[in-house]
């Protein structure tokens, strides 16, 4: 890579990391553009060469955390039982999302009327499936299945899940983080669907489950 490429680089960090420090210190909504180019000492036509505005910010949060918790999966010991990759990856994911600043309220109190964060949010949802759907399809070969589709239904399943056990513990707990805790949390939902979701992975897709499969609009996730 050339100096120049590098520098590049350098420059969109620095003002990206300026931006986060802006938005936990005074909340996204309160952050205009003006303020990150002088937080990161730039002037405003250079932000605008890298980001234009402050969704743009926003979508490389998400598509950073997304390329490391993608890593973080595929690089758990691959002797770690299944259930406790699953509970590692939802955590990890609680951990990078919500511990920052709370995206979730950006998302839902933004105005949004280009849909930029709705289209953004809907991103992530379905790139943290498919996550999931490959960790599953690993599976599959670990236990000698022949691949299939169900990977993808046990990963919406799993992503359920997680988005309904991650608003409920942030609007009980308001924001506050026991890893530990959070866990146990997910583990505890997870354990009371676990066995019926192994078992649907290692079976033949039903013929219900090849209808709803077959429509694409309802798994995004999916690469076939």
């Amino acid at each position: 890579m050339g100096s120049r490429e590098e520098n590049k680089l350098i420059m969109e960090q620095r003002i990206f990391d300026a931006a986060l420090d802006l938005f936990c210190d005074m909340g996204y909504l309160r952050t205009t553009l003006a303020d990150i180019a002088a937080e990161a000492n730039v002037s405003t036509r250079t932000l605008y060469k890298y980001f234009p505005t402050k969704e743009s910010i926003l979508r490389k949060f998400g598509e950073d955390n997304i390329k490391a918790l993608r890593d973080f999966a595929f690089d758990l010991p691959q002797d770690l039982p299944f259930f406790d990759k699953v509970l590692a990856v939802m955590t990890q994911d609680y951990k990078m999302m919500f511990c920052l600043f709370d995206v979730s309220y950006i998302l839902h109190s933004a105005h949004d009327e280009s849909g930029v964060l709705q289209k953004f949010e809907l991103r992530n949802v379905l790139s943290t499936e498919a996550i999931y759907r490959d960790m599953l399809r690993e599976e599959q070969k670990r236990q000698g299945v022949e691949p299939n589709t169900l990977p993808t239904l046990c990963a919406s399943v799993l992503m359920g899940i997680y988005r309904q056990c991650t608003d409920l513990y942030r609007f009980l707990r308001r924001g506050a983080l026991d890893p530990d805790e959070v866990r146990a949390y997910y583990a505890s939902h997870l354990d009371v669907v676990w066995g019926s979701l192994m078992s649907a992975l290692v079976s033949e897709p039903t013929k219900e489950q090849k209808r709803i499969l077959s429509d694409g609009r309802l798994f995004g996730s999916d690469d076939r």
